[in-house]
């Protein structure tokens, strides 16, 4: 991925792939417009198709909706069926959590690029949606008991039976799903080659010289690490709005401050951004033609998991 010139390059750890793909749920609270068929125009048709392009070589990679809830799916039977078969075969009473889909309401619209590299290419129209989404979610989770360990009511005396059960799916709960063998490895050479190409990029190092004093003078702050700035926590822990859920004045505040950082973001990135993408639409044929065999065998390998979620029972 491309990071600001003078910031490290970061390569997509598991870590950071969960912050990709995990962008959960809808609310009834008010959360930035997502990217959609309804895109602000760029001023630059031909800069609009290529973000258009990166978002769905994006989805075919990380996976869409339906792809993401299948896994969900499968995972769940595997993960809290097997605990509770491991469970009663050792005679202890074991309760399996309900099945909580974490995109119930989602459309591939938002789970494009994104904006969770804090990169120069990072989506000028997400506007820090999935942050506010990732708050309602945890919040969701915890309302249907998902915040807590599996086995969280199990008697003293079957602790050590229940660890034992968890521990054949490495204590991971079913939410957290891996995408297909090689998916990681081949997002991580789309955002490398990326980067490359556009850090050594004169006409967008050029174009980004002008983002630190256009933020200083936007927020009143040198703004020297993107993802510091832009990822701070601003939404108060717990208190989304959902389920009917009034909004509370301190989420009104937190969201009125994430929407204002993400807007002075985007307009003082947006001269680089331009320029950036214009070297990222020169490079998308080539790796896709490189790396052809391996979109196609990640492509079947998520079709197969929506297949095979078909034969499952609700």
């Amino acid at each position: 991925m491309f990071v600001e010139p003078g910031m490290w390059r970061r390569a997509l750890s598991a870590a950071a792939w969960a912050a990709v793909i995990i962008v959960l749920g809808s609310s009834s609270g008010r959360v930035p417009a997502a990217e959609s068929g309804s895109r602000p125009a760029f001023g630059n048709q031909e800069v609009e198709k290529v973000a258009a392009r990166l978002d769905a070589l994006t989805v075919a990679i990380t996976g869409g909706v339906e792809e993401l809830r299948a896994s969900e799916r499968l995972n769940y039977h595997r993960v809290e069926g097997g605990i509770a078969a491991c469970m009663a075969a050792a005679g202890r009473p074991y309760r399996k959590r309900p099945f909580v889909s974490r995109y119930d309401e989602f459309t591939d619209a938002d789970l494009g690029y994104g904006t969770g590299r804090a990169s120069i290419i990072d989506s000028v129209t997400e506007m820090g949606r999935r942050l506010v989404l990732n708050e309602i979610a945890y919040t969701r989770m915890e309302r249907a008991g998902l915040a807590n360990p599996a086995g969280a009511g199990v008697a003293p005396d079957g602790v050590d039976t229940l660890n034992r059960c968890t521990a054949q799916f490495q204590h991971r709960a079913y939410g957290d799903i891996d995408p297909p063998p090689g998916a990681y490895e081949l997002a991580n050479s789309l955002d490398m080659e990326l980067g490359e190409a556009v850090g050594g990029d004169r006409r967008t190092q050029t174009a980004w010289e002008s983002y630190r004093p256009c933020m200083r003078a936007r927020v009143g702050e040198d703004v020297q690490d993107r993802s510091d700035f832009l990822f701070r926590p601003r939404l108060p822990r717990g208190e989304a709005p959902i389920d009917g859920r009034p909004q509370s004045a301190a989420w009104a505040r937190g969201l009125a401050a994430l929407e204002a950082a993400f807007a002075a973001d985007t307009q003082c990135r947006f001269p680089a951004y331009l320029a950036a993408m214009r070297v990222v639409a020169a490079h998308l044929d080539g790796w896709e033609r490189r790396h052809r065999a391996e979109l196609d065998a990640i492509r079947e390998a998520w079709r197969q998991r929506v297949a095979d979620v078909a034969h499952l029972p609700r």
